[in-house]
């Protein structure tokens, strides 16, 4: 769905779009923790000025107290092999994009406002001192890794008994764990004054997402994953970030059940800009989970 909106709709070009996923026995490159960075990195890498990169990851995601501030959730998406990637990660990729070029980031995930470390909230929530919304029932399944799951899950692997995730990440992954936990707080980055972050998140930061059946806006998948393609698809004429998030927000807040909540974190430029403006180069990274996996696709 996200690939063909590329494509069709963006002029994307079909040799610049990588795709990795988690399904049982695709030829395409396995979305771990691992490759899901290294495919981030050589997009960057071969980013040029002006340049609009994307990046696509539906699935599980997660959120966990900051060891170093206890007032503080840091929110990450979860890779197929229990490695994640944290906003510390986002930020790092944000700040190492060349001049006037753009990372749109769609994080179709639970928890996933706030995905970018310290970037300005523009529709929705600010990510880092909210309790969290209950928002699920019996009848539907979130698409988030709840911390306790996810910390007895690493701590299986590792035999360590440590209620912090980082240390079980750095054991299993070593340099390949977030910076969050490889690098000291001093060692960071940063927020830029003004940057060319992107990021339009399914939810809240403390908000579950959803994912919908196979309906007339196309297969089973994620509810905001969705709703963007069915607004874009219905839209001739460009829609700016803000809109686009503002639009599917009225959509899938106003549901009587399993309500969520989109929201748009970027500079106030940007929150103004054409969603996916048209530039002299496009690369593309998009991805997609299961309750069980995780699929991304770039």
């Amino acid at each position: 769905m996200m690939k063909k909106m590329l494509i069709g709709r963006f002029g994307f070009d079909p040799k610049a779009i990588m795709v990795l996923t988690d399904k049982p026995g695709s030829k395409k490159l396995r979305a771990t923790g691992k490759n899901i960075k290294i495919q981030l990195g050589n997009m960057i890498a071969k980013a040029l000025p002006g340049d609009r990169l994307f990046f696509f990851f539906s699935g599980h995601g997660t959120s966990f107290t900051d060891k170093h501030n206890r007032n503080l959730t840091r929110h990450a998406i979860v890779a197929c092999d229990d490695n994640n990637i944290t906003c510390m990660d986002f930020r790092h990729y944000v700040n190492h994009l060349p001049k006037n070029a753009t990372l749109t980031i769609i994080a179709d995930s639970c928890f996933s406002g706030g995905l970018i470390d310290q970037e300005p909230v523009q529709v929705g929530l600010l990510p880092y001192y909210n309790p969290r919304i209950n928002n699920e029932d019996s009848n539907y399944k979130p698409r988030k890794l709840p911390y306790e799951a996810y910390l007895a899950q690493l701590s299986s692997r590792t035999g360590l008994n440590s209620p912090d995730i980082g240390v079980h990440l750095v054991q299993l992954f070593d340099l390949e764990a977030s910076i969050l936990f490889s690098l000291p707080p001093d060692e960071h980055p940063k927020p830029l004054k003004a940057d060319q972050g992107i990021l339009l998140s399914g939810g809240e930061p403390n908000e579950n997402t959803v994912d919908d059946p196979e309906d007339s806006n196309g297969p089973a998948g994620g509810a905001f994953t969705k709703t963007v393609a069915a607004i874009v698809n219905a839209h001739s004429a460009p829609i700016t970030n803000k809109q686009l998030v503002i639009r599917a927000r009225g959509i899938l807040g106003n549901r009587k059940d399993h309500p969520q909540h989109p929201c748009l974190y970027c500079s106030n430029k940007n929150a103004d800009a054409v969603f996916l403006r048209k530039a002299s180069h496009g690369q593309a990274e998009i991805g997609q989970t299961s309750e069980e996996g995780h699929v991304l696709e770039e």
